[in-house]
């Protein structure tokens, strides 16, 4: 995989600090990428293991296979026998998750029980992913995460955010990456928590002597560039997939089992019309069994940055469930809305900063407007055109966009939404070439390629 010049030198970088070190690009600049990297690219730092939020593990897998690395996803919270790999993934969940078994015909509860299975792994690298996910170092996420990290040579720890409130959050990743610059809390907390003490006992919620601090960091340990600082290495738009797991996967393999052995027997010409219906059906038992996973990727993304974020889907129920769940405050803009609402909504994202998340239908959202307050898109569902996707998409993409616009197309990992994207990504460099006039439009014919992957 070819990296951007800013990530090449964070991989230098990284091995500069000898392998521990905090990665604090901000959000979009390719953490995972150089990771990767450092891991394909450095003697005797294999085998790995992933630390990560549950929303981004097949994420690390994709990006795993594309860079020759193999790895296998962890899930669930009783261990049980893998094959060896270069990289094991797992999320903070199951890490520290308790788990029943029965021995003698007494049930006995074990916790952690996936961390001891890691550490027989003999990890040369732990990559914590989102390290601020374990900044209260009293959380049984961060005492797993310290034991996991013991006697471990090189440790990685990756966020854009890696300090969300106060210095105080930072101590538990510093801690791990140096004990030798930062062995003990106390002279940490006197030099740039506000350390002061009241009526209920010492309190180092503050932050004083950011400048040093900052400084510290950088000499150290950190590794830090914003979007700003690399504008010239990247293109204006990015694109990328992130795989999203299924909350009864089962479920939708019966569907697609039972749709092609009919389309084993009935397709012709005269069935396409309901071809296309069962396939629509099939797109939308995805949506509906990737929600909780689409809704936790949103909740991650706004908890990992303080950066706004536009949202399109296909249907209503999708738009309604992640408006209900997500954490966040957002505004909505769909077909079931007057003129005048809409346009409040827009007025509302792009001037109010306490409004995070804009959630919009596809057809609705995807023209007319302007929502530059925010430069991260997010695909929860796709469309049959791919440039009704192009358009909402540069929604964001437009005059007065500062920053490249990242686009993720959230897709069911294993279904029929990955064939239906790799089609419109073929479909649109056909009408790229046509609109450049290197070739004329061919017959491509989008649903027959989804189809083809049934027969």
């Amino acid at each position: 995989m070819k990296l951007y010049p800013f990530q090449k030198e964070g991989v230098e970088r990284i091995k500069g600090f000898d392998g521990r070190v905090l990665l604090a690009d901000s959000m979009g600049l390719g953490k995972t990428v150089q990771a990767l990297s450092y891991l394909t690219t450095t003697p005797g730092v294999l085998p790995a293991v992933v630390v990560c939020p549950a929303s981004v593990k097949f994420v690390w897998e994709q990006e795993a296979e594309r860079m020759g690395v193999s790895s296998i996803v962890l899930s669930g919270r009783a261990p049980y026998e893998v094959e060896p790999v270069d990289l094991y993934i797992i999320n903070y969940d199951i890490l520290v998750d308790k788990v029943k078994i029965f021995r003698n015909g007494r049930m006995k509860v074990l916790g952690g029980a996936w961390l001891k299975t890691l550490r027989r792994f003999q990890p040369q690298t732990i990559i914590i992913d989102e390290c601020h996910f374990a900044k209260n170092p009293k959380s049984k996420r961060t005492k797993a995460i310290k034991k996991l990290c013991r006697k471990i040579p090189y440790v990685l720890a990756l966020s854009g955010t890696p300090m969300t409130n106060r210095p105080a959050e930072l101590w538990p990743t510093l801690n791990l990456l140096r004990p030798d610059v930062w062995p003990a809390f106390w002279p940490f907390a006197q030099s740039y928590c506000g350390l002061t003490h009241g009526y209920f006992g010492w309190d180092w919620s503050g932050a004083t002597n950011l400048d040093k601090l900052n400084v510290q960091l950088t000499k150290y340990v950190m590794i830090r560039r914003r979007k700003e600082d690399v504008l010239k290495d990247l293109p204006a738009k990015l694109r990328d997939t992130v795989p999203c797991e299924m909350r009864k996967p089962i479920e939708y393999q019966e569907a697609e089992t039972d749709f092609a052995g009919w389309l084993q027997e009935n397709y012709g010409p005269d069935k396409k019309p309901m071809a296309l219906t069962k396939v629509g059906y099939l797109l939308r038992l995805a949506a509906k069994l990737k929600a909780r996973a689409v809704i936790r990727w949103i909740n991650e993304f706004l908890e990992s940055s303080d950066e706004k974020l536009v949202v399109f889907a296909k249907h209503h129920k999708m738009i309604d469930a992640i408006v209900k769940h997500v954490d966040y405050r957002s505004v909505t803009l769909d077909g079931r809305m007057s003129a005048d609402k809409k346009k409040d909504a827009v007025t509302q994202f792009q001037q109010d900063k306490k409004i995070r998340l804009f959630v919009g239908n596809i057809k609705a959202a995807g023209v007319g407007i302007t929502l530059t307050a925010a430069s991260t898109v997010a695909f929860t569902e796709l469309d049959w055109v791919p440039s009704d996707l192009n358009q909402a998409e540069d929604r964001c993409h437009r005059i007065g966009q500062e920053h490249p616009v990242w686009v993720h197309y959230l897709i069911a990992k294993g279904t029929v939404e990955e064939r239906l994207c790799a089609a419109l990504i073929k479909k649109q460099a056909v009408m790229d070439k046509a609109i450049d006039g290197t070739r004329t439009i061919d017959n491509f014919d989008l649903f027959a390629e989804i189809l083809g992957g049934f027969r």
